[in-house]
């Protein structure tokens, strides 16, 4: 009976149709068709607007190779390498290996292409691979990684306004559930669903599922050890997805075991120690032991991912020493956050344009290899993440919430709002510190921030309990900037992925074009 009640479905069940909840069954309604609204969306922008077909590039089949060689028993690509490739005394320049055939962003050791991308979604491709025949494209698990990480997200949604803000309206989870799903980048990664997006998204769902499954593991007076077990193992795939989110994990694994320390010391039993420590950790250990062997048996390094030998379009190995660097910090932050977009008098209206953190920090001296591509910073795109900073103030030392508060008490709210902040920084750490800017790389670190806003969104709304006026004013702006960042960040999607829509739907295209005249 146990064992039925810890499975993920009972507890996805549990925590939207609870029976302690008297409002269970609206929360169950307004969930479920927010998710199924999310899913549609996802599946109009994989699509173009076609619905029944997905267009895909013959350059979105790169985890799919990499699947194949899995299933034939060897970690390196099919695909052999040109001879006058490797004839080369130095393949990895870019200018001596102009002209040449050869697949973009794969590592070339020893004669034989590998993927210097997490081999997870390609471990999972491998098992539906087995089931089907033909090739699966990286859209595949972009979308149903979006997907998966719109349901968590969703879960909880749910979950903090059931434990925490249960004098939040109901009706109020539907918008903040659509605002978490809709906002950049995850229409964008859709409309763009390649390998990198695929190992961002992968890495983003696989953390977010298991810091779901944290969270209710530590709900209650004694931590589940199940449930820590499918948190380890799902952040033991977020690592097996995207290397860099081992920064987040590690921290949110942290302020795990400072729970279950702090159990051991209330209760003083041996068990409430040792049963929760190993099943959180041993899936992650027996994780990170197969990512070192993966990396041995390929780069005779259990530390080399890939990426030193990478055919890439600057020449990363002339710059190896500079690639992650502090001179990157001021301007990448412009660029991710506070970049603004151009304004147009016609459809989509807004438009990204390649980053100019390094003009506003003029002062700092950047290598040549320093490189944007076009995007809009998170203030603009999504607005609505100020209300982060209404929860930001509660985390300082000494800052009590206002009396009549319940979740004072409750210290893993406090406990919850900081995993969640440390995970947004130490997931951005290594992207705000790195020589190229893409918008993809959003993926990776903007969830954590987003439920930060809708969090303290809920506790502004908590704070103006009594007083309906500003309460009334309070709701109008919230809602209002999470229209215009749902808005907002799907126009710059349009704006960015307009040659795709011209190409793959240009009969759409002509009617937005047409429905918003100058």
């Amino acid at each position: 009976m146990n064992s039925i009640k810890n499975n993920p479905i009972a507890i996805w069940l549990e925590t939207i149709h609870s029976p302690a909840d008297p409002n269970s069954k609206k929360t169950f309604l307004f969930t479920f068709i927010s998710v199924i609204a999310l899913i549609l969306a996802y599946s109009w922008c994989i699509s173009f607007g076609r619905w029944t077909s997905w267009p895909t590039p013959a350059s979105y089949y790169y985890y799919d190779q990499l699947a194949t060689a899995f299933q034939h028993g060897q970690l390196s690509l099919e695909k052999k390498p040109d001879p006058a490739l490797l004839a080369l005394p130095n393949p990895y320049d870019p200018d001596a290996r102009a002209g040449l055939d050869y697949p973009t962003d794969v590592s070339l050791y020893h004669g034989k292409y590998y993927l210097y991308f997490g081999p997870g979604p390609a471990l999972l491709l491998m098992i539906v691979k087995s089931l089907i025949s033909g090739r699966i494209s990286d859209q595949v698990p972009v979308f149903a990684f979006v997907c998966g990480a719109g349901i968590f997200q969703s879960l909880f949604i749910i979950k903090i306004r059931g434990r925490f803000f249960r004098d939040v309206p109901i009706w109020m989870t539907a918008p903040a559930i659509l605002f978490s799903g809709l906002v950049a980048p995850w229409t964008w990664i859709l409309t763009q669903a390649r390998v990198y997006e695929a190992a961002s998204a992968g890495g983003q769902f696989f953390f977010l599922g298991g810091f779901y499954f944290a969270i209710t593991a530590v709900n209650h007076e004694s931590v589940s050890v199940r449930r820590l077990l499918v948190a380890g193992a799902a952040w033991a795939l977020a690592l097996g997805s995207r290397i860099t989110q081992i920064l987040p994990v590690g921290f949110a694994t942290g302020m795990i075991v400072y729970l279950v320390f702090r159990t051991y010391h209330q209760k003083k039993a041996f068990s409430n120690l040792i049963y929760p420590l190993t099943a959180l950790g041993l899936p992650l250990a027996m994780g990170l032991a197969a990512l070192g062997w993966y990396n041995w048996a390929r780069f005779n390094s259990v530390f080399e991912t890939g990426f030193s030998y990478q055919l890439a379009g600057p020449y990363i190995q002339k710059y190896k020493n500079i690639l992650f660097s502090p001179a990157y910090i001021l301007p990448d932050l412009y660029n991710y956050m506070l970049m603004p977009p151009a304004f147009k008098l016609s459809f989509p209206f807004l438009e990204a344009v390649a980053g100019n953190g390094a003009a506003i920090f003029s002062h700092v001296a950047l290598p040549k290899i320093y490189f944007t591509r076009e995007l809009t910073g998170l203030f603009f795109t999504a607005p609505f993440i100020l209300f982060a900073g209404v929860l930001a103030t509660l985390l300082l030392p000494k800052q009590n919430l206002p009396a009549g508060q319940h979740v004072k008490a409750d210290p893993l709210y406090k406990w919850m709002g900081s995993a969640l902040f440390g995970a947004f920084l130490l997931g951005f750490a290594p992207f705000v510190s790195f020589f190229w800017v893409a918008p993809h790389y959003l993926t990776d670190f903007t969830a954590p921030l987003i439920l930060l806003s809708i969090i303290g969104f809920w506790q502004g709304y908590s704070f103006l309990l009594h007083q309906p006026i500003r309460r009334k004013l309070y709701v109008v702006s919230g809602m209002s900037l999470m229209l215009i960042s749902i808005i907002a960040s799907n126009l710059l999607m349009f704006s960015m992925r307009a040659a795709e829509f011209q190409n793959f739907n240009p009969v759409l295209w002509h009617q937005l074009v047409n429905f918003f005249p100058r």
